[in-house]
């Protein structure tokens, strides 16, 4: 009897494996794609690495947008184009003690999703991803203070 339960619980864990994609290779190895490449503008921000920004932004087309709090406590929106951010980005100090968490990834076709970012606990950002020429590129960033 316990063999047989044993066996059981195999076959349903395979199934389950199957069914979510994991054994496939499906939706489990984009969202590892679309990990690398947020993770890419996130470790090529806290080192001033601009090969890794460039290659996780589609950065003739992309743009930052946010909203950044005045002095006054007044929220203003700032929108720039990536390649002025990656200019800024990287001429800033580097610091590799930031944390960064990938909270959720929506993949919505074959070629757009979404994903949200806990940068150092200080921002959310939201991306929109579209794959180009086959890789996973970050097209918008919108931030906003926790």
């Amino acid at each position: 009897m316990m063999r047989m339960v044993g066996l059981r619980s195999v076959l349903v864990l395979a199934a389950v494996i199957f069914h979510t994609g994991v054994a496939s290779g499906g939706e489990m190895s984009e969202k590892e794609a679309i990990k690398a490449t947020i993770f890419n503008y996130f470790d090529g921000f806290r080192t001033k690495d601009r090969a890794r920004l460039e290659k996780a932004f589609a950065v003739d087309a992309g743009h930052m947008k946010g909203y950044l709090k005045g002095s006054d406590g007044t929220y203003q929106l700032s929108v720039r184009p990536m390649d002025e951010v990656i200019d800024d980005w990287v001429s800033r100090d580097t610091d590799p003690a930031m944390r960064g968490e990938l909270l959720d990834v929506h993949i919505y076709s074959e070629r757009a999703a979404m994903a949200t970012f806990d940068f150092n606990g200080i921002f959310i950002d939201a991306f929109q991803l579209a794959k180009i020429d086959g890789e996973w590129r970050i097209i918008n960033k919108f931030y906003i203070d926790k």
